[in-house]
């Protein structure tokens, strides 16, 4: 009874002291840190349970934080960077377990910290901490069993100096991990050190780790088998081990590795294997995961690895190699327990293998994406079909979750079953779906549905109006998705407040009227993201939002919305980071920005007036201004926009020059400030890093000395129609180095030669320099440069920014690249995905001269080439008939001669082509293929060109009959033309011989002569008798 009451004295105790959900001392520290940091924690106010919010995680028996993740305390980002912890904020955390740091900007005071003896994992990756502050903040924790130090720059040396390897008392990180093992970190299991530049020296200073059960040691500079063996001979519990990224190339890392007779996973990927690096893997009994990825291993090497001694192999990733031919389930046949096999971007797989494939009897997770796999597989349909009515779950009455993203919703076979009362209550019905049928009934079902607390239905096409009943039947509800659902109607409001309502998307339907105005603040006190988007409401912004103090998101793009932004919109309370306007009717001046806003978008309005200073907060990371009637200079404060990535001025009237600091931010990738007023020459971007640069349409004047960096990841530049002068030789020499896809320099006027720099652009697909004053000839190694278009540019002009020769790169959102380029005489803009098929060059309209290049020819993946309006001479290449995918050929208005190459009907592709007002001669080229659709505006201003199209034609007389007006037959045997020809060679052969003869016979030229002179005088007269009787006959 003792025993009893004091566990019941006990129980009361701790409930009292956790009645609120968490210790009060430590609900204030994290409640400190949460408003310090900009509540990455929670967006919940005092007095509520930290417990619940992101990031903490409590003992359920004593109610202390027991796991505590504050890598989003960095994630608000107008944090300044040397913001950074003490251990004073986190030293009343006594029962803490788990402490993750990552990304953070390191932690200070160390000294003390004794009070974490029970905490067992750390993570201190990418914290940009010291070696030294390590040392210090790792002393006192007897508990540790996980250490996580990866992407901390650490290397090989200390204070600066590179470590002498041939003294045995090492500085930095290696003295650092000798103390840890010698001293500090007996227990501890879990080490990963990766991404940081260390070497082989470093190996045996992890001997004293004998606990260790994982070690991961990616990318840190290992470049040979080196101690590797001392080390596992004493690491005889490991049994996870990463050593990606590195070098072992011509070593024997399979032997080294195989003391590790515990070892159970391997990852040997991207580590430059050769067949005597793995030829004795099959040492490594225990391994049940092998990771070979990214080597050059072909089936051949495949085979000598002895794979099928390892038994107990469960997962094998082979992806990025060379396994191009024939691969069959003979070469796994004895891993009777693999249960994963990844083959991805092996080309030219021979399907052989998954004919055979079902031997794998364990196996359940087969990926073969990239293989180009030879022949043809059986169709695979993973989709379910899901009736409407959802009447195949009716008897399931315990059923409380339905996820079912991407099957396909179909009618009921019997409609008479659309109608039932369902034996259970459900809490999340997932199914965004796709549906062949234009109009779906609501399942009525859901009308008996009150305990939801997530509903998506998206990409339904549901007939009938919004169903407002939802929000009154389940007042527990979270979340409802519902876009491109084909609703219809107003959005009512339930009569009662919906608290737990967090996320609510109406996004691409066709509701309309206004946003209710009253009570929304009320009804959703609690709302974090709200999407009415591509919708038809009209009418103003209610001012409730303003009121909205948890409001995250907000989308109402895509509407007819009208009047001013209210101004509460940006009140202090507000933690907006989502704003997003686009597309509407509202205007009136810009309003001061909000403290937390990441991303605005009020692009396609009517908003007048200049940008405020006061509007550029340091929190934006995306802006977009565009298509309004914004006017004056852009503020200087600009430059404060340290996170700012895109931003999209364009076609407004800004005026002024260009401010450096603008184009120097540290983190803008996508700059667009094109149609403007802009004046001034383009700054400089040596010290920039944008990616996608569109300046078109102001009247800059000049260029900068030094324009780009060899360090520049440039990939579009587009300074069209403005009124720039120069050469542009520098700026050539600048990119070299870049992987530029897309040059616009149209309209401008810039002069001197094409540089042969320009050449040096390989990457390029599009180059236009048309309407400038280039002269000269054209380069001829343009006609060796690529000038591909494939899929892969698609990613680039979606944001994905690669490093030259780089596989990976980094996606920045909310970038959609477009470019303007004639062809076909029409001018086109081409925007992401499109535009990464499209590769043409135009330098019409300049003064360029000498003959066209023949190399042009090679630029077979080219659509479209436009050399009209110069001063080229010489004859058309016939190497242009390789231009197989060339859709769009203009050459008029030069001075060509000689006759068009006949080869070039072959070009199927050619949609329009001309080589008017030129100096050609000859036939037309046959009229088949594309060529029977040209017309004689193809060929007009070549007086010597004949054949069809034209109705000159280049054999007049061997035309065939053709019937006059009075339909009168030509029966005419004779051929006119072989008759002139015939006749006049005739008669000049006779006057040759005549003439030859009087030569070699004198008798005969006397006779001749003599001959002549009497016909002479007998004729004159003759005539002169004749003449006086005329003139006597006129007198009588």
């Amino acid at each position: 009874m003792k025993y009893g009451s004091v566990t019941l004295l006990i129980f009361v105790l701790v409930e009292v002291i956790w009645c609120e959900g968490c210790w009060k001392e430590e609900r204030e520290a994290l409640w400190g840190l949460n408003a310090r940091f900009g509540f990455p924690l929670s967006w919940q106010w005092e007095g509520t349970n930290c417990c619940e919010w992101e990031g903490v995680e409590c003992n359920s028996f004593t109610g202390r934080v027991a796991k505590l993740d504050l890598q989003r305390l960095w994630s608000v980002p107008f944090i300044p960077s040397d913001w950074h912890l003490n251990y004073s904020d986190l030293v009343v955390f006594k029962d803490l377990k788990s402490l993750n740091l990552s990304r953070s900007y390191g932690i200070f005071d160390c000294a003390n910290s004794e009070g974490w003896k029970n905490l067992e994992v750390l993570d201190l990756s990418d914290s940009n901490i010291d070696v030294t502050n390590i040392l210090v903040c790792l002393n006192g924790l007897p508990s540790l069993k996980s250490l996580y130090l990866s992407y901390n720059r650490f290397h090989t040396t200390f204070n600066g100096k590179d470590i002498d390897y041939d003294d045995d008392d090492h500085d930095g990180v290696i003295s650092i991990l000798l103390i840890f093992s010698s001293k500090l970190l007996l227990r501890l299991e879990i080490l990963d050190i990766s991404q940081n530049t260390l070497t082989n020296y470093m190996l045996p200073s992890l001997g004293g780790f004998t606990s260790m059960k994982e070690l991961y040691l990616s990318d840190t500079g290992l470049d040979s088998d080196n101690h590797i063996p001392g080390l596992c001979s004493m690491l005889k519990n490991l049994e996870v081990l990463d050593l990606s990224g590195n070098n072992f190339n011509d070593s024997d890392i399979a032997s080294a590795l195989s003391e590790l007779s515990s070892l159970k996973s391997l990852n040997l990927g991207n580590t430059q294997l050769t067949p005597r690096s793995i030829l004795n893997i099959s040492k490594i009994m225990s391994l049940e995961i092998l990771d070979l990825e990214g080597n050059q291993l072909n089936e051949s090497i495949l085979r000598r690895l002895g794979l099928l001694a390892l038994t107990s192999l469960e997962i094998l990733d082979l992806s990025n190699n060379r396994i191009n031919s024939f691969v069959v389930h003979q070469d796994f046949r004895d891993l009777g327990n693999l249960e994963q096999l990844t083959l991805d971007n092996n080309y030219d797989l021979d399907n052989e293998f998954f004919r055979s494939i079902g031997k794998l009897t364990s196996l359940k997770v087969l990926s073969v994406f990239g293989c180009g796999i030879n022949g043809t597989l059986p169709p695979a349909d993973n989709q379910f079909e899901v009736p409407v009515s959802f009447t195949p779950f009716a008897n399931h009455s315990n059923l409380k979750f339905i996820y079912g993203e991407g099957n396909k919703v179909i009618l009921d076979l019997q409609p008479s079953l659309q109608t039932w009362i369902p034996k259970f209550q459900l809490q999340v019905l997932s199914l965004p779906s796709i549906t062949d049928i234009d109009s779906l009934p609501l399942p009525r079902f859901l009308l008996y549905q009150n305990n939801l607390t997530s509903l998506d239905f998206s990409s339904w096409r549901l007939e009938g109006k919004f169903p407002d009943w939802l929000f009154n039947n389940n007042t527990k509800l979270i979340e409802l998705l519902v876009r491109n659902c084909s609703f219809t109607g107003e959005i009512l409001l339930p009569l009662h407040p919906l608290t737990k309502m967090r996320r609510i998307d109406v996004s691409n339907n066709n509701i309309t009227g206004q946003i209710p105005s009253n009570n929304i603040s009320s009804i959703l006190p609690n709302l974090q993201s709200l999407n009415l988007s591509t919708n038809n409401i009209q009418g103003s912004i209610s001012p409730e939002f303003g009121k909205m103090s948890l409001l995250q998101t907000l989308d109402l793009s895509d509407n007819h919305l009208s009047g001013e932004i209210p101004k509460n919109l940006s009140g202090h309370g507000s933690l907006l980071k989502y704003l997003i306007l686009s597309e509407n009717n509202l205007d009136g001046p810009i309003f001061p920005t909000l403290k937390y806003l990441e991303e605005l978008y009020l692009d396609d309005n009517s908003f007048y007036g200049s940008i405020p200073s006061s509007f550029l907060n340091a929190s934006l990371i995306h802006l977009d201004l565009s298509y309004n009637n914004l006017v004056g200079k852009l503020p200087s404060v600009v430059g404060n926009l340290s996170y700012l990535k895109t931003l999209s001025l364009s076609n407004n009237h800004l005026e002024g020059s260009i401010p450096t600091r603008l184009v120097e931010l540290e983190n803008l990738s996508y700059l667009d400030i094109s149609d403007n007023n802009l004046t001034g020459s383009v700054p400089s971007f040596i010290n920039a890093s944008v990616n996608y640069i569109h300046l078109s349409h102001n009247r800059l004047s000049g260029l900068s000395k030094r324009m780009f960096s060899n360090r520049s990841f440039l990939m579009m530049l587009d300074l069209s129609y403005n009124e720039i002068t120069g050469s542009i030789q520098d700026m050539m020499q600048d990119l070299a180095h870049a992987r530029l896809n897309i040059l616009l320099l149209k309209g401008n006027r810039f002069t001197g030669s094409l540089p042969e720099q320009l050449c040096q652009l390989v990457d390029l697909n599009i180059l236009d320099l048309s309407y400038n004053t280039f002269y000269g000839p054209i380069p001829n190694c343009l006609g060796k440069m690529p000038f591909e278009n494939d899929d892969s540019l698609g990613g680039a002009f979606n944001g994905l920014i690669r490093g030259k020769n780089a596989h990976s790169g980094i996606l920045v959102p909310n970038i959609n690249v477009k470019a303007n380029f004639t062809t076909k005489k029409r001018s086109y803009t081409y925007t992401a995905s499109i535009l990464a098929y499209m590769s043409g060059i135009d330098l019409s309209k300049n003064k360029l001269n000498g003959s066209i290049p023949y190399e042009l020819g090679n630029l077979t993946r080219l659509r479209a080439l436009n050399l009209s309006h110069n001063d080229l001479i010489g004859q058309i290449p016939t190497t242009f008939s390789n231009l197989e995918h060339v859709e769009s050929l203009d050459l008029s208005f030069n001075m060509l001669s000689g006759e068009i190459p006949p080869q070039l009907n072959q070009l199927n592709s050619l949609a329009v082509f001309s080589v008017a007002h030129n100096n050609l001669t000859g036939d037309t080229p046959e009229q088949k293929g594309q060529f029977i659709t040209f017309d004689e505006s193809s060929y007009e201003g070549n007086s010597l060109i004949c054949g069809p199209p034209l109705t000159r034609s280049c054999h007049p007389f061997a035309q065939s009959p053709t019937i006059s007006p009075n339909d009168e037959d030509d029966d005419s045997p004779i051929d006119m033309h072989a008759f002139i020809v015939s006749f006049g060679v005739a008669y000049t052969s006779i006057l040759l011989v005549i003439v030859a003869t009087l030569y070699i016979n004198p008798y005969w030229r006397r006779a001749w002569f003599s001959s002549t002179e009497l016909i002479i005088f007998s004729c004159y007269y003759f005539m002169q008798d004749n003449w006086r009787r005329f003139s006597n006959s006129r007198n009588l």
